[in-house]
């Protein structure tokens, strides 16, 4: 067995990419972790591999989807969407999550947010979501978390950008130039890297919708 460890700022296409071109050096994976991913040699190009997003499902949906796989004869591992800590007890609001899922727990929806979907290869492109429509529609589930992440990162820039004074002095908002630099420059970069990521979101869907009309 091998070890290899791996983050990626695309967790579905090139994760899939990634898995895929193991396997067609004869590699399946076995399990995953938080950041390393542990693969047994077999056959060269014996499996082939694709990613689904789930975080926005709830446990019981997961579970209903995991079930039908199995009918499918595909087998599933699920894959944490974050680096962070292991912890129990931990909620997390999740407001771009289907009804009903917005709260994630550590013994329910938190670390499941990927799915890494595993099947014989059958010599064609292992395609999740067949139909041109629901392509789009997955692309704009997995584009709400951008959008809140977006909205999330302006208002913290503004927050710091111009401080917000104790209410107890009566005072209004200030800007202060040279205060939290550094903060200022690093939340105006993640909110570029959250738009370049919006953006190929929306060229994605406006190319299949394009498609589709065809």
């Amino acid at each position: 067995m091998i070890r290899r460890f791996k983050l990626f700022l695309n967790p579905v296409e090139g994760q899939a990419k990634w898995l895929n071109g193991m396997a067609s050096r004869g590699y399946r994976l076995s399990h995953v972790g938080n950041i390393f991913y542990y693969f047994e040699p077999v056959e060269a190009g014996k499996y082939q591999y694709a990613v689904d997003y789930v975080a926005n499902k709830s446990l019981e949906h997961l579970q209903d989807y995991e079930s039908f796989l199995e009918e499918s004869k595909i087998r599933w591992i699920e894959k944490p969407g974050s680096i962070g800590k292991l912890s129990w007890g931990n909620v997390r609001y999740r407001p771009y999550a289907d009804r009903g899922a917005q709260l994630a727990t550590s013994w329910g929806m938190i670390k499941r947010e990927f799915l890494i979907l595993e099947r014989e290869n059958r010599s064609e492109p292992f395609e999740i979501y067949t139909t041109v429509g629901d392509q789009i529609q997955a692309l704009k589930v997995r584009r709400k978390p951008y959008i809140y992440l977006a909205i999330f990162l302006s208002i913290m820039f503004l927050l710091q950008a111009f401080k917000l004074e104790s209410m107890l002095n009566w005072s209004l908002w200030s800007y202060r130039p040279g205060n939290g630099t550094f903060s200022i420059i690093l939340l105006g970069g993640l909110w570029v890297s959250v738009l370049i990521s919006l953006v190929r979101f929306q060229l994605a869907i406006r190319k299949l919708k394009s498609q589709k009309e065809i």
